[in-house]
């Protein structure tokens, strides 16, 4: 009985491993798609986009960022990089996240 016990509770502790909080394409398709905006997100977006691409042998372009919650980060897939590079200009996105330094904690007594 004890067997069975340690052995569901190790099942149960496998499978609460696997889930965890991962960027996603919100919605897409062979032609391009959308990423829930966060600045975690848009720091990796390049590179969601560049890997959902390339399901279809083609390359990303990130056309526009809203950095605002509950926005998205659209972006464009297309057969060479050269193509109309100006009706869809590239728009550059953030590399890191900032957050500013926590402020010391002062207690008066």
């Amino acid at each position: 009985m004890m067997r069975a016990a340690l052995l569901s509770v190790i099942g149960l502790l496998l499978l609460g491993a696997a889930a965890r909080a991962q960027p996603y394409i919100y919605h897409g398709n062979d032609t391009g798609g959308i990423i829930p905006w966060s600045c975690e997100n848009e720091a990796m977006a390049q590179q969601l986009a560049a890997a959902y691409c390339a399901r279809w042998d083609k390359y990303h372009r990130i056309t526009s960022v809203h950095r605002q919650y509950g926005d998205f980060i659209a972006f464009s897939c297309l057969w060479s990089p050269y193509v109309n590079p100006y009706a869809l200009p590239a728009v550059p996105t953030r590399y890191s996240c900032y957050y500013p330094p926590a402020r010391p904690l002062i207690i008066n007594k």
